[in-house]
């Protein structure tokens, strides 16, 4: 970037784990998967919730689990793996942005910063849960890339190089891409190939994939974060992390 002229930001963020916890959206398909058995099939409020949350907590699979407690006690629901994967994909979730993100989301709306979402994931699901966060007050139906509707994985450059033409570089201004995102594996191998400012938003103990794993040097992001406030002071400030 050339430092003699004025620049602006863009924002491209990472969906889950990123700009809310993907640990809630298992919750909240869990908990429907729940009502759904009580209503339908006369199990205890939280009779199924609890077995789910406990192989999810143990890593083992959730549904597999539920599946063979519900065969040992009579209960009959025909293709029961397939009906489960359904209602967790397809349910409305309950989730919402914590304060920190959203104080963050407000701000750069406020001063006008063009916010972009590259996410991986089937479009229904990853729709309903910007839906259920309210991002789309934030970040326009025309800025989310979903890999489904891509028909690509965010690895793939097109979403990236589509949002950089949109916002060229003249002799007026640089533009800056600051890419946010927590999966070291995959969210910054696009963003640093096309030179844009790679941000890792570090685990707080809640988030699903790990991140001590060893990544290529080129892919690995430039910066760290704990709080999307030091995201927020550089947007305003230009000071580097």
């Amino acid at each position: 970037m050339d430092t003699t002229k004025p620049a602006y930001n863009v924002l491209i963020f990472d969906l889950d784990d990123t700009l809310y916890k993907e640990v809630d959206f298992v919750i909240s398909a869990y908990k429907h998967i729940d009502r759904l058995l009580v209503a339908e099939q006369g199990l205890q409020p939280n009779e199924a919730f609890d077995i789910l949350i406990d192989a999810f907590d143990k890593a083992n699979n959730p549904f597999d689990c539920l599946n063979e407690y519900l065969i040992a006690h009579g209960v009959a629901l025909p293709n029961a793996i397939e009906w489960m994967v359904s209602e967790y994909r397809n349910h409305i979730p309950i989730i919402s942005l914590d304060d920190e993100t959203r104080t963050m989301l407000e701000h750069m709306r406020e001063i006008d910063v063009p916010m972009y979402i590259i996410t991986d994931g089937r479009s229904f699901t990853q729709r309903n849960k910007i839906r259920a966060l309210r991002l789309d007050d934030y970040i326009p139906w025309p800025n989310v890339f979903i890999s489904e509707e891509m028909g690509c994985s965010k690895t793939d450059p097109a979403a990236f190089s589509e949002i950089l033409r949109r916002h060229p570089s003249n002799a007026e201004w640089d533009v800056e891409f600051v890419c946010v995102g927590d999966n070291p594996a995959k969210d910054f191998i696009v963003a640093n190939s096309l030179g844009a400012l790679s941000v890792l938003l570090l685990d707080d103990g809640n988030n699903i994939h790990p991140q001590d794993i060893k990544v290529d040097k080129k892919h690995q992001a430039k910066f760290f974060i704990k709080h999307f406030k030091e995201l927020d002071d550089y947007i305003v400030n230009q000071q580097y992390f």
